[in-house]
């Protein structure tokens, strides 16, 4: 994402094969959605875009829903395995280290056994949009382990539909 920047009259233009194939993962490996707002073209702002995104995702059942989280990268697997890691925390590409050298052995374990549980009890990688302490993340992750696997999809729903917002604004120029 990101080395493509259209235009919305460009975007409205391009052939259904092209327009899947750029904006298959706004929403994670998902050319469904893609496919799925192909109808509500011509758009006339990014914020259609995002509208339909939406419809579409809010427009799956529950179980298609836990799928699609299912599809997203384990981010905190990645924070675990690295000693340092480069995040986007805005649509401006303003980067933000976190950095697990200091991070002391016991809350590495603390983040994996976390993370493990919560795969376990949800069935899909912990999705979380714009978090860049270490802290907020492992409280996020403790605060929704306590949700029911029906409220944790709803959530990390919420979240996806955050990245996905972000994803269109970097395809198309204002």
């Amino acid at each position: 994402m990101g080395l493509i920047s259209l235009t919305i009259s460009e975007v409205n233009s391009l052939v259904s094969e092209h327009f899947i194939k750029i904006f298959g993962n706004v929403v994670e490996h998902c050319p469904a959605a893609a496919i799925g707002i192909l109808k509500y073209r011509p758009f006339n702002s990014t914020m259609d875009i995002y509208k339909a995104i939406v419809s579409y995702i809010d427009g799956l059942s529950i179980n298609e829903k836990q799928n699609l989280l299912y599809f997203h990268p384990d981010f905190v697997s990645q924070l675990i395995n690295l000693s340092r890691l480069q995040l986007e925390n805005s649509p401006k590409k303003m980067n933000q280290t976190i950095s697990l050298d200091m991070l002391p052995i016991s809350e590495k374990r603390r983040l994996n056994t976390l993370n493990d549980r919560y795969k376990e009890k949800f069935g899909f990688p912990f999705v979380i949009f714009g978090k860049r302490n270490i802290d907020l993340i492992l409280n996020e992750m403790e605060k929704r382990m306590e949700n029911s696997p029906e409220k944790e999809i709803e959530l990390a729903i919420q979240e996806v539909k955050k990245i996905s917002r972000v994803r269109i604004h970097e395809l198309i120029k204002n």
